[in-house]
């Protein structure tokens, strides 16, 4: 199989880049409290357009980070000798101030394999986990010393697939549901 270069290359944008992360929900089947099931049970990807969409029925819950806490980053990774690569996808989310049903909710978070769509603060959003999902791979629930210190959590969501996290096509409001925070 050939390798072949599809693009005519990539000038310099202008400069109106934000970075960070303006919103995150997390995807769970209409059956259960947290996706078991393979994430491109949800997703359908358009190979030629980098877009995602959703199927029927997903719907995504909220999970409301403080501004400038959380951020999403993908990394390649390559074999030269292995004649490999994939991209690790992780998502470190800020969640403040702790209460009782978070322990139902992270213990739930922590057994799924997960579809994670994150908005960034440029409106972009992307489908984490497309195809083999993500998982709660790490975090604190730390209390702080001082007034000013975090009480809550930091979580690590990471997701390692064959291809970058595509973006999300947002007019697919028929098939995904996001549902605001309660």
């Amino acid at each position: 199989m050939a390798c072949t270069l599809t693009l005519t290359g990539r000038s310099l944008p202008c400069r109106d880049a934000l970075g960070g992360v303006k919103n995150v929900w997390i995807v769970k089947t209409a059956g259960g409290t947290a996706d078991t099931s393979f994430v491109s049970d949800l997703w359908v990807y358009n190979s030629s357009t980098g877009v995602a969409t959703g199927k029927t029925g997903t719907v995504a819950h909220d999970y409301v980070s403080p501004k400038n806490t959380s951020s999403f980053t993908q990394t390649v990774n390559s074999s030269i000798e292995n004649g490999t690569v994939y991209y690790t996808q992780v998502l470190s989310l800020v969640l403040n101030k702790p209460v009782a049903q978070d322990v139902v909710e992270l213990t739930n978070l922590a057994k799924g394999r997960l579809g994670i769509l994150v908005q960034d603060n440029n409106d972009n959003y992307f489908v984490m986990g497309l195809t083999r999902g993500a998982e709660l791979s790490g975090g604190t629930v730390a209390t702080g010393t001082a007034y000013g210190d975090l009480n809550g959590y930091t979580l690590e969501f990471t997701a390692e697939e064959a291809i970058p996290a595509p973006f999300w096509d947002t007019s697919d409001t028929s098939n995904v549901t996001l549902t605001p925070t309660t």
